[in-house]
């Protein structure tokens, strides 16, 4: 046998080229490790065969008293990023306090073992805070994958750089942006798509989450093309209008004209795939993924192949922005000298370019990777295999209203006054909070006299007040919001008070002046001649969240207008899928406030 393995490796390349390289000691095993191979086989059976090293910490940690490992699991899961992290010592030394506390004063455990074995287990949630808070993630859900096999079982979501060049209209400049996708992994259907400033934050991570669930719509007519827009409740395409067949089953649509309604269908995933990035581990991005349940898988570190799906769109995405001016390729060395000289089209145009590629083109197209069980010769679309799957899966429509978006915002908890409500100086004020102003001590919640405001951070012009009696959702303007045109995001908000502190601080600050000096600031920094450096980029972003900010707003009181919903139907339609939030609110609450109000 060693001769006929040894003849086997001298044709195979790959193991030759790891003997070349010195990973391999000899190419093939010699009589004597065979001999020793089939002696272990016959006296241990399988478990034989294993390398002795993979099996030397188990026999190693049974040496531990039970009591002391099931406890020390206890204590070190405890160090998850939000507290210091502590030495191997004082580990230790909780662990027997907490044995003690317990009644357990009989443990013993061997010392060098015990110490490697915590060593262990701390370097299993990480040696740093930071890496602590990255593993803690997992807890939100399972760590590991799973196959796909219907629609909206897994979503893979991630960001890459745009290499196009855009035209920001604030400064008449060119600057570069981030593409967030979410595909849908069994049937590569793209659910949403977002063009963000860099970099993008957990708000637009949430955001992207908030257009997966709900449904979007293109219309073609002609020559003219509409953008995405909501669809009214979840829908697919038009599975009564089959024209392709595989032998006798007829699934697939038909994709024979670019005229007519295009759907973007929508689901609530049960999980996201994602990476480490900093905006998919946000607080508020976890929070949102804990409140729809949905489970957060967790690529491993500097491992793009664990989220091959949307990798290998940002490769088709090539194939998009390669039509575009402004194309700056993908490193310095494929950029050409008139890349930042043509006319640019700006972000949102760049947005709404890729929506249409994703609606008539991608989704349209076949797909190497769409396999049939029945016949895999069959080239089938992300689109047609998205209708075969719910042929077999059924409907997953999920009652919907247009101030979907408000669950997605982060709230602000504010005291209301005679003058409104102040959040950093900022006033914001409406004839609705007429009601509410010093209200008592436990009217919304039990510890104070707070009101809770709905909060985009991407628009501080206005903030938002669900209306306790009647469910309606009102925009309370910022009283400065009419005085000027500027961006103002809390990142812009952050730079200008830190700037008011440069200049002196509460030393120049009287009662009333704070709003002033803020727009003193936005002023000079907009219309002068030259920002400084450091601040063109951030305005840039902040103009561009702002505008994505609005046109969200508008989506949704454009949607109140356009599909109504009918409570039985809502009813009819809670009874077989899962609440987005309860459903006594959901049948009870109006649509949102319409008006925006002096």
């Amino acid at each position: 046998m060693a001769e006929t393995l040894s003849n086997e490796a001298a044709g195979d390349r790959g193991r030759q080229r790891r003997l070349a390289d010195g990973e391999l000691m000899r190419a093939a095993p010699s009589v004597t490790t065979v001999r020793n191979w089939v002696r272990a086989w016959r006296n241990q059976g399988l478990l034989g065969l294993v390398d002795g090293r993979a099996l030397r910490h188990i026999a190693k940690w049974d040496r531990i008293d039970e009591r002391y490992r099931a406890t020390a699991e206890l204590v070190v899961a405890a160090l998850d990023g939000d507290r210091s992290t502590v030495s191997i010592g004082e580990i230790d030394r909780r662990i027997r306090v907490e044995l003690h506390r317990a009644g357990h004063r009989d443990v013993v455990t061997p010392q060098r073992v015990t110490a490697q074995y915590l060593a262990h287990l701390k370097h299993g949630i990480g040696a740093t805070t930071r890496s602590q808070r990255s593993r803690a993630g997992r807890t939100v859900s399972g760590t590991a994958s799973f196959p796909a096999i219907r629609p909206g079982q897994i979503v893979a979501i991630d960001a890459t750089r745009a290499d196009n060049l855009v035209y920001d209209p604030l400064f008449g400049r060119p600057f570069s942006v981030e593409i967030l996708t979410a595909i849908d992994v069994a049937t590569r259907v793209i659910l949403a798509l977002r063009v963000v400033p860099r970099s993008a934050d957990g708000i637009d991570a949430g955001l992207l989450l908030y257009d997966v669930c709900r449904p979007f719509s293109m219309l073609v007519q002609g020559t003219t093309i509409s953008d995405w827009r909501w669809a009214g409740l979840p829908d697919t395409l038009d599975v009564s209008d089959i024209a392709v067949t595989i032998g006798r089953r007829r699934v697939a649509p038909d994709l024979s004209t670019l005229q007519g309604e295009h759907r973007i269908p929508s689901v609530l995933p049960d999980a996201i795939r994602a990476d480490h990035g900093s905006i998919f581990l946000s607080d508020h991005f976890r929070a949102l993924l804990h409140e729809f349940g949905i489970d957060l898988l967790l690529s491993r570190g500097s491992k793009p192949t664990d989220n091959p799906h949307v990798e290998r769109w940002h490769e088709t995405l090539q194939r998009a922005v390669q039509q575009l001016p402004g194309y700056k390729g993908r490193n310095t060395s494929e950029r050409g000298r008139l890349v930042a000289a043509e006319a640019l089209i700006t972000a949102a145009e760049l947005e709404q370019y890729l929506r249409r590629f994703v609606a008539l083109d991608y989704h349209r197209s076949w797909h190497t990777g769409l396999v049939l069980g029945a016949d895999p010769t069959a080239r089938t679309s992300p689109l047609e295999l998205w209708d075969v799957m719910l042929d077999v899966t059924g409907r997953i429509d999920v009652p919907q209203r247009p101030d979907l978006i408000y669950q997605f915002l982060p709230i602000r908890w504010l005291r209301v006054g005679v003058a409104g409500a102040e959040y950093r100086n900022m006033v914001f004020d409406s004839r609705v909070l007429a009601d509410f102003r010093n209200v008592a001590i436990g009217r919304f919640r039990a510890q104070d006299a707070a009101v809770p405001f709905h909060f985009d951070p991407h628009d501080l012009s206005r903030i938002w007040f669900r209306h306790p009696e009647t469910g309606e959702i009102h925009p309370i303007p910022w009283r400065g919001a009419l005085l000027t045109d500027a961006p103002m995001t809390e990142t812009i908000l952050d730079g200008l008070r830190q700037r008011i502190r440069d200049r002196g601080g509460n030393h120049i600050l009287f009662r009333g002046s704070a709003q002033r000096q803020i727009l003193d600031e936005l002023t000079e920094l907009t219309t002068g001649s030259a920002p400084p450096v450091d601040w063109t980029s951030k305005l840039s972003a902040a103009a561009r969240r702002v505008q994505q900010s609005r046109t969200d707003h508008a989506d949704a009181v454009g949607a109140a207008a356009r599909t109504p919903i009918a409570e039985a139907d809502t009813a009819d339609a809670l009874s077989d899928v899962p609440d987005l939030w309860p459903a006594d609110d959901l049948l009870d609450r109006p649509w949102p406030h319409l008006e925006d109000e002096p």
